[in-house]
């Protein structure tokens, strides 16, 4: 949002990643609500986020034929992979795809990378924590009480830990984006 091209603090330049991220906060009101439906708006808007993370990164570097090839092939797996989600309803499918294309999505290895890789992969680990072991979580924070129970709260640090390695990862995608751009210019 606020890279090479951007207006400023009061004009920002959006594009896929910040919406995608947006969008994800938004549909995280799920939390507020409880309703099944609006859950599956999150994790849906969890794997727009990665197809998003996908889309910025295998389209670094290639010609643009490859490129509408790559958009093309995403635009068709994560509709019909949501179709299928929501149709099938198993947790199981979406923590997996989640999990591939999350690790999938980490090609350009740097220090940067190994961190919000290391953050998304521990919140992922306390979320399914959370999920597995969520009643004796519960009775342990009702023992423990606050303010120590907060630390507890595994599906809140993954939600904190996974936008920090997105926004990790956004920057570093961004940065491979802004040295192609350099690169063509020279």
């Amino acid at each position: 949002m606020y890279g090479h091209g951007s207006r400023g603090l009061f004009a920002p330049k959006f594009d896929f990643m910040s919406i995608s991220l947006l969008v994800l906060g938004i549909c995280s009101f799920f939390h507020a609500s409880m309703r099944q439906a609006l859950q599956f708006a999150d994790e849906l808007a969890m794997l727009g986020l990665v197809w998003s993370f996908l889309h910025g990164i295998l389209a670094v570097g290639n010609s643009p034929a490859k490129t509408r090839f790559i958009n093309t092939g995403l635009s068709i797996f994560f509709p019909l992979f949501a179709a299928f989600y929501v149709w099938n309803g198993q947790i199981i499918y979406h923590a997996m795809v989640f999990l591939a294309l999350t690790i999938l999505s980490r090609v350009q290895w740097r220090i940067q990378g190994w961190t919000a890789l290391f953050s998304a992969l521990l919140g992922y680990l306390l979320w399914y924590i959370d999920l597995e072991y969520c009643a004796q979580l519960r009775d342990l924070r009702g023992q423990i009480e606050l303010p120590w129970a907060w630390l507890l709260e595994f599906h809140g640090w993954w939600h904190i830990l996974t936008a920090i390695g997105a926004s990790m990862l956004m920057d570093i995608i961004r940065e491979m984006q802004v040295e192609q751009i350099v690169e063509k210019e020279d």
